[in-house]
């Protein structure tokens, strides 16, 4: 298995797949590693669900997506939402020790507002998806342009767990060279003297 920064460094977008199916360990493997990511005061919003095939995927593919042929070609598709009752407090799903921040109901109205909270926390799982799965010769390709909330309705998902992004999974069918790169110098800023 590849290192950390191996897999860093090898990870690439894929979008076109192998027709392999994915053995259900290895995407064990890769949500186990989503359910580690860390989150601030411990909240754990993420939610997964993967779909495999059959109509539930060619239900998303026409009524979710803007007609990406590559999430079809995907053996696996895992739906990346955010659950925004992780925000309410006292609420079981809000870890022990959140009243200092959090919703006071389960109104939407209340909970909205965490959704870039609860967003960041999830994005930080899905990498760590990404980066496990390259690790066991997996390719992953991030999809966010995608008719959200139509995802949502597609699979029933609750108003209070806000869909991310589309998570493609299988073999490579491609290698595409790594994409350039700024420089560690510009990304760096440094102290004004």
């Amino acid at each position: 298995m590849l290192t950390v920064i191996e897999a860093i460094q090898n990870r690439r977008s894929i979008r076109k797949f192998k027709p392999d199916p994915v053995p259900d360990e290895l995407i064990h493997q890769m949500l186990e590693a989503a359910r580690l990511a860390p989150s601030a005061g411990n909240r754990q919003p993420w939610r997964f669900q993967v779909v495999k095939g059959g109509i539930l995927k060619d239900r998303l593919f026409k009524e979710a997506t803007s007609g990406a042929e590559h999430i079809t070609g995907a053996p696996v598709n895992i739906v990346c939402g955010s659950e925004l009752l992780a925000f309410v407090k006292g609420h079981k799903f809000a870890p022990s020790g959140s009243e200092y921040l959090g919703a006071d109901s389960e109104n939407w109205d209340d909970i909205k507002q965490f959704i870039p909270a609860a967003h960041l926390y999830t994005a930080i799982a899905v990498e760590h998806m990404t980066l496990v799965g390259t690790a066991l010769g997996l390719g992953t390709c991030w999809v966010h342009s995608i008719r959200h909330s139509q995802v949502a309705k597609t699979l029933g998902w609750p108003r209070h767990i806000v869909v991310l992004a589309l998570l493609l999974v299988g073999y490579p069918d491609e290698d595409p060279p790594p994409r350039s790169r700024l420089a560690l110098e510009d990304v760096i800023l440094r102290e004004q003297h």
